[in-house]
């Protein structure tokens, strides 16, 4: 089963949104007690995979007290039109779901301890029943606790109401940070969101942030403190910090009054909050490119298209509110001052472009990544660290990098290398094992190629596995470590198969390797002539990607008689599928 959803597409969540809930239900069927209301643990399973500003992270194994209160307090009452059966039993659906995960070994090692869910549930719905004395919620046999009549309480009732759509923002509490650099304190970063707030955030860049130090330095060296060499001695850490400050207030009333056509002067902190939303957009319109950044000619118009947009801070509200859609030209008009406007601040620098060395590019520094950093999570996204990204586990590095972003794939090398090939590989070969999607399985299956030697153990452990033993075979066999005559005969139709759908799932079936900067046929390995056999064998399989690839090449592909040949294998798949009277 996959667990990571932060980066998926709207299709795939739409399939897993449907597919989660009917696992969990299936399992807890099977075992004693009450039914679980299958509905209840679709919002259970729909408040995880979430949506991009709302819901949770799209970690559907790994869940904290915030998780449960926001599900109760926030995702029931305002996302889940259930009727009021099905919203008392939210709390008993929330057990059963987390017995599922631990039965299967799947609930994330990060999430909270047991105890805390439960006082967390406690708080959230104080009218239902605790469970039984001396059980834990997620002991292995607690789905009969699902539908007791004891969590049949209201959940919706008590709770409190969802937040306003363009709730106060918390300031940057830029003197408390500056009090913090000058105590040397490690962290100098605004605090995270008190809930969970979407999965946008984990789709982001990670943010490669500076210390305390090297954000202090950072300060003094910037233009508006340093100045030109030979003008004036550096001032004092204290010093610097209080000019850059005050320069980078003066920066957002000036956006402020471009945006709202005001004088600089007339603008107060009341306005500085749209200010914060185009400084945000113009800033992920550079951290978009890594330390490649934007071209300084396009930056503009990208922030303009992201201005108002879950990775800019929201605008504010009332007079001061301004509505991109009908100022696309006055954005752009704004932000271009912005470039410069930044630069004197420290928190972008202008290079040569890195492939015509012409045009110049703007790439943020380490100050500028802190400021994009503290913006955006004072405007309710959190965006990931480099370092928490280093520190995450396989198949969240396998999302992002099946995601399409296309510096996930050297992320995901790069979290290789941090972790070490012979640490990291057993974790991939682990998600290759356990998912379900035939995107991440072929993306594993091609990563731990390049580490032949170090994910060979792992492959060999799993020869003999009744699910996954003829996919180890195969693997094995492709690089170099198993005879043919140690493959069964189907061995390769399901890494094939998985291949094939993913090509077409993520939009690289038939475009070049060169064109898919590494992916295109190589996801599926397979020539066109050979698909006809592929189809008739497909089409006995028990494959689940099987009705999706014979669906496509019935429909979709140019050759007459490659869609002939995949409806024909369709029709007797469907007839195979068919029960008999």
């Amino acid at each position: 089963m996959r667990l990571v959803f932060s980066n998926a597409d709207e299709e795939t969540i739409d399939r897993y949104r449907d597919l989660l809930p009917r696992a969990a239900a299936s399992w807890a069927a099977r075992r004693p007690g009450a039914p679980v209301s299958r509905r209840a643990l679709g919002a259970v399973a729909g408040y995880k995979l979430g949506e991009a500003v709302c819901g949770g992270d799209g970690l559907v194994a790994r869940w904290t007290p915030a998780d449960v209160r926001e599900l109760l307090g926030h995702w029931v009452p305002t996302r889940e039109a259930l009727p009021a059966t099905d919203s008392r039993a939210v709390p008993g659906a929330l057990r059963t779901w987390w017995a599922f995960l631990v039965e299967r070994g799947w609930l994330d090692p990060r999430s909270a301890p047991v105890t805390d869910f439960e006082q967390a549930l406690l708080d959230a719905a104080p009218h239902h029943a605790s469970p039984p004395a001396g059980v834990a919620c997620c002991e292995t046999d607690p789905a009969a606790r699902g539908g007791t009549a004891g969590v049949a309480a209201s959940v919706g009732g008590g709770a409190e109401p969802a937040p306003p759509a363009a709730a106060p923002r918390r300031g940057l509490g830029f003197a408390a940070v500056a009090a913090a650099v000058r105590r040397g304190r490690d962290a100098p970063l605004p605090a995270s969101p008190p809930t969970v707030r979407g999965r946008h955030g984990r789709s982001l860049p990670p943010a490669a942030l500076p210390t305390a130090r090297e954000l202090a330095d950072a300060v003094a060296a910037a233009p508006v403190c340093a100045g030109r060499p030979g003008d004036r001695p550096r001032p004092a850490p204290d010093d610097a910090l209080e000019r850059w400050w005050s320069r980078f207030t003066g920066v957002r009333r000036s956006a402020a009054g471009r945006l709202l056509g005001a004088e600089p002067t007339a603008c107060g902190p009341e306005q500085e909050p749209a200010a914060d939303a185009l400084i945000a957009a113009v800033l992920t319109a550079l951290s978009l490119g890594r330390e490649r950044g934007a071209a300084a000619s396009l930056a503009p118009r990208m922030a303009a298209h992201l201005f108002g947009s879950p990775v800019a801070a929201p605008p504010a509200t009332g007079a001061a509110a301004v509505e991109p859609s009908a100022s696309a030209a006055g954005i752009i008009a704004a932000a271009h001052p912005l470039l410069d406007e930044l630069a004197e601040l420290g928190a972008l620098v202008r290079v040569p472009d890195p492939v015509s060395g012409a045009q110049r590019h703007a790439v943020l520094t380490p100050l500028g990544w802190w400021l994009w950093f503290a913006l955006l999570t004072c405007g309710g996204v959190r965006p990931i660290t480099r370092a928490e990204l280093m520190a995450e586990d396989a198949e969240v590095l396998i999302d992002r990098a099946a995601g399409g972003d296309p510096f996930g794939e050297r992320e995901l090398r790069q979290w290789i290398e941090a972790r070490g090939p012979a640490a990291a590989l057993p974790d991939l070969v682990e998600v290759y094992r356990r998912s379900d999607d035939c995107v991440h399985r072929t993306l594993v299956k091609t990563v731990t190629s390049s580490y032949a030697l170090q994910a060979r153990a792992g492959y060999e452990s799993l020869r003999t596995d009744p699910a996954f033993g003829g996919r180890a075979r195969s693997w094995l066999f492709d690089a170099g470590f198993a005879k043919h005559t140690a493959l069964h005969p189907q061995d390769h139709l399901d890494p094939l198969l998985d291949g094939l759908a993913a090509s077409l799932r993520t939009g690289t079936y038939g475009r070049t390797e060169a064109e898919t900067e590494g992916g295109g046929d190589a996801l599926c390995g397979v020539s066109e002539q050979r698909l006809p056999a592929v189809f008739d064998t497909a089409a006995a399989s028990g494959h689940p990607e099987a009705p999706f690839v014979l669906r496509w090449f019935s429909r979709h592909h140019p050759d007459l008689r490659i869609r002939a040949a995949a409806r024909s294998a369709l029709a007797r798949h469907r007839a195979r599928a068919r029960p008999r009277r």
